[in-house]
This record gives C-alpha cells, structure tokens and sequence, in this order.
C-alpha cells in the first residue's frame, strides 16, 4: 500500500453542513447546558475536573489497548512504590492534559504544543518510550492488524518527509481556519487530520483526542478543557476507525464522520449533565452527613477534597486541604465508622475509598 497523500485543509468544498446539521444543534445547545452546569455545581468545577480529566485518560488510554481501571489509576496516584506501566500511561496522559491547558496561556496549539504533549505522554518509563519522544517521525508508519506488513496494512499515513508541511498547514487552520464552520465542525476535521497524518511514531490517538478538548477550550467554546468524548468513542471503537478511515477515501467520508463526531459529543455531554445533577445530589447529602458528624469550619473543604480524589490516604487530604495529618485521620476514622467512606484497613499508607462517587465516575 503506497502512503496516502491528505487534501491540505480547508476542505470547506467537501463539507455540507445540511448533513449534520441536527446533529449540530443538538450537540452545541448540550455543550452549552453543560458548561452551564459545570458552572453551578455545588461541588465547583474546579473539584469535578480532576476527576473527569482521569477518566478521560483512562477511557483514551484503553481504546489504544491499555488495561487499567480508574480505581487502580487512583490507587497509583498514591502509592507509586509499585510498578504499574499501564497506569502510568494514564497519568501520563492526564499530566499532558494538564500542561496543555496551562501551555494555552502562553502560546498557541502549535507544532511546539504537540511535541511537549507527545513528550509528557512517553515520559516515566511506558512503552513508546524508545519511539522519538517529543520528535516528528523520520520513518514511515502504517497502521493495521498487529502483525501486518506495510503491505498489508489497513492505512499508510503521509510519507515522513511530508510530516513537518502537513503539520504546519494543521498547525494554520486551527489558528486561521479561514472557513464559514462551526468550531465543533472544524475540531471533527481537525481530528480526523491529525490522525491521518500520524506525525508520531506513537501515540498518536491518544494526542488528538487530548486535542479535543484543548481546542475547544481555545477557541472559548468551553470555559476549560472539560469536555471528553474517550467514553463514548471507546464503545463505539470499530464505528470511530471505521469513519475516520472513511475520511481518507472518496465519496462522503467526511460528512459521515463529522456526523459521528456531533454525535459523541452529544452523547457525552448529556451523560455528564446527568452525572452533574447525580453529583450534586450526592454532595449535598454526605455533606450533610459529615457536618453531622464532625464539629468543624474544615469539613467542606475535607468533603471537597474526597470529590477531587475519591480514593485517597491521608498525605492526600492534608495536601489537597491544609489539614494537619492527625486531625484529617481523626476525620476520616469518624467518616468510616459511620459507613460514608471505606478503608483497606492496612496500618501503614492506609487507603480510603468513597465508594459512593467511586459508583457514580465508573
């Protein structure tokens, strides 16, 4: 199979927005609810993010094959003493989706964006470390069944020395798309481009889905980068190959796939709004319940600081609070007599679990 060669974007000309035009309002007007709600949740965004920032890593993670829970994420975070690859990628992952949104307020998503996520992303010893990390690839790729040839191969991205230009004229559009789209639209497109020039010899899904949110985020559709679609694309991962492949044939490939795309979003969206409302109503309640328990001005930010990180020890909740270490175990040994959190019961590092949000993020 011989390297595909890319239409340079705009692509406006392919594009009838007639297609996907339902879809289009109904995914902008659920984005909007969502920031809306994101906004007026009692527990604050800001606590929520960290959260869904890992189950986006997560979910990202595993289309690419990586076999990891959110709770055995969680768990890592804490104790690092033990080796666990898989989850390093996740955090590796979150770690690259956090540069990014700080990164976007000191320079534009450009190419040197790109190479310090790659670089974050391949970073603490995970596979794709050996692979250029942070570096355009000099060799050609191709993608397909493990085992395959380039011959066999079910897509054999630009060649490498086409790499920089086709990356410099993405890098373009997303800063002066010059076209009549909406942004929604173009990060479809956008997506799609750089998943079919590859630029990495690694990571390269797991890049252009830290893109979504990011642009978005860049171009004020968002108030942060809190919007992820991993969740629904991984259900749907042979349906996402499937159409981003469509957009590298003729006919309407681009149209199908920007159709899907809307609707993931929408999908998304409107599950997370639910998830919100769940949350709230979870917040208010244990709350309640640990004022009941603990006389103190620190248990909102303690109960707070469970929503960021629901499985935790103490070192976490001292940190994330600025509670002393003995007055956050005398905390938390009151939460769990009264059944509101559990524990591993180890004497040392001893693990605490809020399982009622545990159910509801998984």
């Amino acid at each position: 199979m011989k390297p595909f060669k890319p239409f340079e974007l705009p692509i406006e000309e392919q594009i009838n927005p007639m297609e996907f035009y339902n879809e289009l309002i109904n995914a902008s007007t659920n984005v909007g609810k969502y920031q809306v709600m994101l906004k007026k949740s009692k527990v604050n965004e800001y606590f929520l993010i960290t959260p869904f920032s890992l189950q986006e890593a997560v979910q990202s993670s595993k289309i690419e094959g990586t076999q990891v829970t959110f709770d055995e994420v969680l768990e890592f975070d804490i104790d690092k003493n033990e080796k666990n690859n898989d989850a390093q990628e996740v955090l590796n992952y979150y770690d690259a989706l956090n540069y990014g949104k700080s990164a976007l307020e000191k320079y534009p998503i450009s190419t040197r964006l790109f190479k310090k996520l790659h670089e974050i992303l391949m970073s603490n010893g995970v596979r794709g470390q050996n692979r250029a990390p942070g570096e355009y690839r000099s060799i050609q790729n191709f993608i397909g069944p493990e085992g395959c040839t380039l011959e066999t191969a079910t897509f054999v991205p630009p060649q490498p020395q086409l790499v920089d230009s086709y990356m410099s004229n993405l890098e373009n559009y997303i800063n002066n798309p010059n076209d009549n789209l909406q942004s929604l639209v173009r990060i479809a497109i956008i997506h799609a481009q750089f998943e079919t020039i590859h630029p990495f010899l690694d990571g390269n899904g797991r890049i252009g889905r830290i893109l979504i949110p990011l642009y978005l985020y860049d171009v004020n559709l968002i108030n942060s980068p809190n919007l992820f679609i991993s969740e629904v694309l991984e259900k749907d991962k042979h349906k996402y190959y499937r159409l981003l492949n469509g957009t590298r044939k003729e006919g309407n490939g681009w149209n199908e796939w920007i159709k899907f795309f809307l609707q993931s979003v929408n999908k998304q969206v409107l599950k997370n709004i639910d998830l919100i409302e769940e949350i709230d109503n979870l917040y208010e309640r244990d709350l309640e319940n640990a004022m009941n328990l603990i006389n103190s001005t620190n248990v909102v930010d303690l109960i707070k600081a469970m929503f960021q990180k629901p499985i935790f020890n103490v070192k976490t909740i001292s940190f994330l609070t600025g509670i002393h270490d003995s007055t956050c175990r005398r905390y938390l040994s009151t939460l769990e007599e009264e059944k509101v959190i559990f524990s591993d019961n180890k004497m040392r590092n001893r693990k605490y679990y809020y399982y009622n949000l545990l159910d509801l993020l998984r």
